[in-house]
């Protein structure tokens, strides 16, 4: 019965308003420091397994004899990585949580589907 009503305008479709992308731009204003840390610390032992094993089995073959240096580097370079990484990330998510009230953090575009 509203159509009845000549005071009425005719609406468009919702289909039609929402059917194109739309684009925003965002800003980071905080790292969490622990989380980003654990995330990078564990990244940073696994993919240290990447050049550490080429690493010590060349290492391996190019010395004679017993090659003890190998072996425990082998075992503590993805821990190294591991420590590392995971100060390393926090520091710099203090830096950048400190800076990002200066600079407004860093500016990306996301897109809505």
């Amino acid at each position: 019965m509203a159509t009845d009503n000549p005071y009425t305008p005719p609406r468009a479709a919702v289909a039609d308003v929402d059917s194109a992308p739309r684009m925003s731009k965002q800003q980071i204003k905080r790292l969490s420091p622990h989380q980003n840390a654990k995330v990078f610390a564990v990244l940073f032992a696994v993919s240290s397994l990447i050049f550490v094993v080429p690493f010590v089995l060349f290492a391996s073959a190019a010395m004679p004899g017993g090659n003890a240096f190998g072996g425990v580097f082998f075992l503590l370079a993805p821990l190294i990585y591991l420590v590392m990484g995971y100060i390393m990330t926090a520091i710099g998510c203090f830096i950048y949580n400190l800076m990002a009230k200066y600079t407004g953090g860093i500016e990306y575009e996301a897109e809505t589907i």
